[in-house]
């Protein structure tokens, strides 16, 4: 079975933007197991981390703009939750302070990028495309980064596709706790 170079990119693409509406797609496991088949393909090996940068980009753009156009026309409550509009303010806060380590951050996280991009519909002053455009290259570079070391370790195969699922999941899952954990400071009044 062969798959055709524009097929595959645009299969990645609407992934990896689907990603930060659902976040359950698998966009960056299916990168980084991608990047662990062409190992040595140096050419592949940047288009790939140049491809999925952009989609990143573009998948963090249009989920913003589609935030910043639902929080504009409807009226969003959340009934009962203090919480939730506490959490929410600060991480708005948090933008203000920390522009870069937040986006980074949030961009490693399962559901972040969509989280921030909320949170960034009411920060005027946090410029998000610029800031998704660095969270993009950071993301996209230690994904086939990460795909690319356990495909040279355990070499192309269903063993190292296992391998870089069960990596990205779990460094998923322990920064989100390092986050869940970490006392976040009251903003600033």
């Amino acid at each position: 079975m062969t798959f055709s170079l524009p097929v595959v990119a645009l299969v990645l693409t609407a992934l990896v933007i689907a990603d930060f509406f659902i976040p359950m797609v698998p966009s960056a496991t299916t990168i980084a197991a991608i990047a662990g088949f062409i190992v040595g393909n140096w050419v592949l090996i940047a288009a790939l981390v140049l491809w999925a940068a952009a989609s990143s980009w573009l998948g963090d753009v249009v989920g913003f703009r589609t935030l910043r156009l639902a929080r504009a026309n409807w009226h969003w409550r959340v009934r009962g939750s203090a919480k939730v509009a506490a959490l929410e303010e600060r991480l708005r806060s948090t933008l203000t302070r920390h522009p870069n380590l937040t986006t980074l951050v949030a961009r490693f996280v399962p559901a972040g990028r969509t989280a921030l991009a909320w949170a960034a519909t009411g920060a005027p002053e946090y410029h998000h495309t610029r800031m998704a455009a660095l969270a993009a290259i950071a993301w996209s570079s230690y994904i086939v980064g990460l795909g690319l070391l356990i495909g040279w370790i355990f070499g192309a195969g269903v063993f190292s596709v296992a391998m870089t699922i069960t990596s990205i999941a779990a460094g998923g899952f322990v920064l989100g706790w390092w986050i869940r954990t970490k006392p976040v400071p009251a903003p600033e009044q």
